[in-house]
């Protein structure tokens, strides 16, 4: 007997009775036929969707990739701006050490090599396989070599401040000053006939008339080492200056210093005077360097003003 399914549809207004007959290969077929179509329509729509989002990541990293390159491109104007930059600062430090009896820095320490490390070269390979992987690589090499030769300029005016300083203050200490300003030469540095003792001697400073009480000042700064009498020098003064340099005064009529004050440029140390072996009211000057005298008249820079 042929089994068979019926489908009894009754209206509700009408009450009319319709009467469907299924059997099971119309079933089964009807059952297929409806899991092919939501398999068909359920793949097409994860196609579209994945297509869709595939797209849309697409579009964002070319946009991505679109701005990465004109971030490189802005990267190289300013690098080589920096590198224009570095090149003056490199000038100038050659014109400041130039002026300061420095050496130069050569030009082969200057290159200080464009690679990186090992490792950070490994790191790189993996740029190469973008459009602009060599540009970029170009330009993280030359930032490298930018960084070390910035640091090593920084080094460099650490060295000029350094020695700027130490100018500095040995200018401090350098006897540029006249010690009686208004006075007149009466004896130079060197050999002469000494105007008591009557024969050639050599004289180991310079002699500078004044009137009697002119005030002697310290021609730099210094710490006194010596304030009391002293043989033929009568009352003497010795100042030493550091850096080798002394300077010394004798014929005093007055001290006002005592043997370890400090004291400054222009600071009135005596008087002029004619004390111990002197014919006449005068200051015998010394300077010394390195504990050999030298002509104290070499170091007077009259037109500059000091104190």
């Amino acid at each position: 007997m042929n089994k068979k399914s019926r489908l009894i549809f009754i209206g509700s207004k009408t009450s009319e009775i319709k009467e469907f007959t299924l059997s099971f290969p119309k079933i089964f077929i009807l059952i297929v036929l409806f899991l092919v179509i939501t398999g068909l329509t359920l793949k097409y729509s994860i196609d579209f969707i994945v297509d869709f989002s595939q797209n849309s990541r697409i579009a964002q990293l070319k946009k991505e990739n679109n701005f990465l390159q004109e971030q490189l491109v802005y990267m190289g104007t300013k690098i080589t701006d920096l590198r224009t930059r570095v090149n003056d600062i490199e000038k100038m430090d050659d014109q400041f050490r130039a002026q300061f009896d420095l050496p130069l820095v050569g030009s082969d320490v200057r290159q200080v090599g464009v690679g990186g490390s090992s490792l950070e070269l490994e790191n790189r390979v993996g740029y190469s396989e973008y459009p602009f992987g060599q540009d970029l690589i170009s330009a993280l090499n030359v930032l490298e070599k930018l960084d070390r030769e910035i640091k090593l300029e920084k080094l460099s005016y650490e060295e000029l401040i350094g020695t700027m300083k130490v100018r500095e203050d040995s200018l401090r200490y350098l006897p540029v000053l006249k010690p009686v300003p208004n006075a007149r030469f009466t004896d130079g540095f060197g050999n002469r006939r000494h105007p008591i003792l009557k024969r050639i001697k050599f004289h180991h400073g310079v002699d500078l008339a004044a009137d009697k009480g002119t005030p002697v000042v310290a021609p730099a700064d210094g710490y006194v080492t010596y304030a009391r009498r002293n043989g033929g020098f009568g009352q003497f003064i010795k100042i030493n200056h550091k850096y080798g340099y002394e300077t010394c005064y004798g014929h005093l009529n007055k001290m006002f210093v005592r043997a370890g004050q400090y004291v400054k440029r222009g600071e009135k140390i005596g008087e002029v005077g004619s004390t111990g072996l002197s014919t006449s009211n005068h200051l015998h000057y010394e300077v010394h360097y390195k504990g050999k005298a030298i002509n104290p008249s070499q170091f007077f820079l009259n037109d500059i003003v000091y104190y």
